[in-house]
């Protein structure tokens, strides 16, 4: 990552990621870890709320008119999507963190201990899920907006919870998990990061095409 794409990766964070709704979704995340107490479950909530909280620096962007000053920036347009990709992707690993930090916590004071497999099966989940939401929301939201792509937010979320309706009407759910019971976590684990790199890379290279576009 360039010098470029990070200064404006701390430009980014500075803009969004101290404001109270920010803080107040991680704050979320410690709340699922403690009333729901399920090993995984806080780390797959810190996911799905990065995947709604993907369109954040875009609103960001358009409260403050920040498009028109990136437009006369010395930054390219490249640059700029590399960090704001870092920038969310800093806010998930931060969720993730206090979800994980949250369930072994809870656990510890239950009296048991969260298995380590589950809890790198729940990341693996949870990374798949990030990489899909950002590689189908960013070029949305680079090419034409907030404004006209606020909807984009819940794709994520409708795509996961459609192919999970979809899997349990047709009768494959159970199928679908005796399969995945069977396989390797260290398997899980790599497909699941693969899942999430692929999306972001394909999400930054097509963002960045449209982006350099688009006219600001």
């Amino acid at each position: 990552m360039s010098a470029m794409s990070v200064g404006f990766a701390r430009f980014d964070l500075l803009s969004w990621f101290p404001r109270k709704q920010t803080l107040l979704t991680l704050a979320f995340v410690v709340v699922i870890g403690i009333l729901l107490p399920v090993p995984g479950m806080a780390i797959i909530a810190a996911a799905v709320v990065t995947s709604l909280m993907v369109s954040a620096p875009f609103l960001g962007d358009e409260q403050g008119r920040l498009d028109t000053l990136y437009g006369v920036l010395p930054v390219s347009r490249a640059s700029i999507v590399v960090g704001r990709a870092a920038s969310l992707l800093t806010y998930y690993l931060t969720a993730a963190a206090l979800a994980t930090v949250t369930t072994v916590v809870v656990s510890a004071t239950r009296g048991d201990e969260p298995a380590a497999d589950l809890l790198l099966v729940a990341h693996a989940a949870a990374a798949a899920i990030v990489g899909i939401a950002l590689g189908l929301q960013m070029p949305v939201f680079f090419r034409i907006g907030y404004s006209r792509g606020r909807l984009m937010a819940y794709a994520p979320t409708v795509v996961i919870a459609g192919g999970a309706w979809l899997l349990q009407a047709i009768g494959w759910h159970t199928p679908v998990l005796e399969a995945f019971s069977g396989v390797p976590v260290t398997v899980l684990l790599g497909a699941g990061l693969a899942v999430g790199l692929a999306g972001v890379i394909l999400g930054v290279v097509i963002s960045a095409r449209l982006y350099r576009t688009r006219d600001l």
